[in-house]
């Protein structure tokens, strides 16, 4: 007698491609995917190669051409190039609402554009 069994429409799932070599991979943003590889997150565009080294504990899709990105307890900015435009020294970068985001550092609040540079 055969006590194995299948759940009803579930398929296995090969990993192909560019994602086969990470454990998992994000939504495409803008050509940009998120990738997590050994416990760490990077980014990579649609042919495979690399933007961004896996190297942080936590990083958002990109939205506005800027992704949040966090090591430990602390935040930061990076762009499309994975050039950082803040600093991964923020406590809270909040989300962009009209080009603008707030941006908490050791109780200091402040306003930023996407950019990196503060506003009023």
């Amino acid at each position: 007698m055969n006590t194995a069994f299948a759940q009803k429409n579930e398929k296995h799932k090969e990993k192909t491609g560019v994602a086969a070599k990470y454990e998992l991979v994000g939504p495409v943003c803008n050509g940009i995917m998120r990738v997590r590889l050994n416990h760490k997150w990077g980014f990579i565009d649609t042919t495979g190669n690399v933007i961004v080294a896996p190297k942080y504990n936590e990083v958002t899709n990109f939205s506005s051409g800027v992704a949040k990105v966090r090591i430990g307890q602390r935040w930061g900015l990076i762009d499309a190039t994975g050039t950082i435009i803040i600093k991964v020294e923020c406590n809270f970068i909040g989300e962009f609402v009209d080009g603008v985001a707030k941006v908490v550092i050791d109780g200091v609040d402040y306003y930023t554009d996407i950019k990196g540079m503060r506003v009023k």
